[in-house]
């Protein structure tokens, strides 16, 4: 059983794979002071773990999470970096720059989908990153997530009436709530569809378009040229194991 580790700025997911099936799947609060969260979460993994693949972009919790996975699972763990993927082509002006999670879910999209390659990852921040057609990683656009967006908002203008986060039933709100509501949801989408419609002008191609991510689950319905990848990232960390650790 391969056991792919994603730890976000927010969210902690553990996804395992037997066979190419998935077999335990949880998400948990990043735990950036009580790590030893971490040591109980993982004691309810009840098979025996063979491999753990990682990427942590939370370098306050990496030590220890690396002590805790060698002392519960007593097996090998392959961190993710731009060095440890050497094969992964990193067209930036500085390589080392590239996060973890970048790689992976350019790698979850690269597994199942035909080049070129664009992948919104909507979580603490919005991610749209671009993947050519020969397979290289061009970079891409980050922004304010959805949460950082509405905690801006009301921090700034304190008055204004908290809202549930989902996806209105109208573009035009017709009270405050609702159209802070609005604002909000498909100000996003509207980025989204934006940045890609520009990433795909600028090179002169047509791509595939997918979405992930904690918060992608509230909007995937609004875009219809969007594929809801829900596991991507954890989904390339296990494409990254079976292409790297199984040479």
């Amino acid at each position: 059983m391969i056991l792919t580790i994603d730890v976000g700025n927010s969210n902690t997911v553990l996804i395992a794979y037997d066979e190419n099936e998935i077999v335990y799947h949880k998400r948990m609060i990043t735990e950036k002071m009580n790590v030893k969260e971490y040591y109980t979460t993982m004691f309810d993994i009840e098979s025996k773990v063979d491999y753990v693949v990682l990427s942590c972009v939370v370098p306050a919790v990496y030590d220890a999470l690396i002590a805790t996975i060698k002392e519960v699972f007593h097996c090998e763990i392959f961190v993710v970096n731009s060095k440890t993927v050497p094969d992964f082509n990193i067209m930036l002006e500085n390589p080392l720059e590239i996060g973890s999670d970048f790689i992976a879910t350019s790698y979850g999209a690269m597994d199942k989908y035909d080049l070129p390659i664009i992948v919104a990852d909507v979580g603490s921040a919005t991610k749209l990153t671009y993947t050519d057609e020969e397979g290289s990683f061009r970079g891409g656009a980050i922004l304010p997530g959805l949460g950082v967006s509405l905690k801006a908002l009301y921090d700034f203008i304190p008055h204004l009436p908290t809202i549930e986060v989902k996806m209105p039933e109208d573009a035009i709100g017709n009270s405050t709530k609702g159209a802070i509501q609005s604002g909000i949801m498909y100000g996003l989408i509207g980025k989204i569809e934006g940045i890609a419609k520009r990433m795909e002008n600028q090179r002169g191609q047509k791509c595939v378009k997918i979405i992930t991510g904690g918060y992608a689950s509230l909007i995937k319905d609004n875009l219809d040229d969007f594929i809801y990848e829900p596991n991507l990232l954890n989904d390339g960390l296990y494409a990254i194991y079976k292409k790297e650790c199984l040479k």
